[in-house]
């Protein structure tokens, strides 16, 4: 299939699966564009599978990963310009020691979080999947439209979590723990939840701790950004 025909499928994707009910657009404006989905919804795509039937990898977006020898694996599912600055924290946090896979959107502004957005219940990218199935702890790096600069922490690996709180706390942040039922993350259908003890953390940032944590896009961490890494790190040492 030449590149001419799959932009027109990829063109059509949009009426063609919003007409059949898999999800409603939104717009992709800072710091709405943030926000995660509702409870019970998914992105355009019913799955990541589907996602990448249609979508150009390279055009729409870019999936990649690390493989080291930790029994941690750091996940930005919804990097790039989905969910602003996941991936640059997520970075952070894996470092060079720990595994960890990405999935950036690559669209013009406006357009990644409605196009390329999946829920985590959906998101079953088979590469990461393997390879968190593989290791003993997985963390997940999320953007929420709640507001303030708060770090909620979900998932159902709880131990891990009560750590992360205190270690963060420690640090100076605000934390919820765990975290709201909306971005609980303790469904068994979460691909975080899917490590080898069947119960991983994830991280749900608001969109103002995300800029003051990484203040440009593919940058690096800020003074405080580093403390926030550190804190993470530590628990997983």
């Amino acid at each position: 299939m030449n590149r001419h025909v799959r932009w027109m499928l990829s063109a059509l994707a949009v009426p063609l699966v919003l007409m059949t009910g898999y999800g409603i657009a939104r717009v992709d404006d800072a710091p709405t564009q943030q926000a995660a989905a509702a409870v019970g919804s998914v992105g355009e795509y019913p799955s990541m599978t589907a996602l990448r039937k249609v979508e150009e990898a390279d055009v729409a977006y870019e999936l990649s990963w690390k493989i080291t020898n930790s029994p941690l694996i750091v996940v930005a599912p919804h990097g790039g310009s989905i969910e602003s600055r996941t991936s640059e924290i997520a970075n952070a946090i894996a470092g060079t020691d720990h595994t960890q896979c990405q999935f950036k959107g690559l669209l013009p502004a406006g357009q990644n979080f409605p196009r390329l957005h999946v829920t985590s219940e959906n998101w079953d990218v088979e590469e990461c999947l393997i390879l968190i199935g593989q290791r003993t702890h997985a963390l997940s790096v999320h953007g929420t439209a709640k507001a303030g600069k708060v770090v909620y922490i979900g998932g159902r690996d709880t131990a891990t979590g009560v750590e992360l709180a205190t270690a963060l706390r420690a640090a100076g942040f605000s934390v919820v723990q765990p975290a709201p039922a909306d971005i609980a993350g303790t469904s068994t259908a979460n691909f975080v939840n899917k490590d080898a003890d069947g119960a991983g953390v994830q991280l749900e940032l608001t969109y103002d701790l995300r800029m003051e944590l990484v203040p440009a896009k593919d940058g690096a961490p800020s003074a405080r950004g580093q403390s926030f890494v550190e804190a993470v790190r530590s628990v997983y040492a």
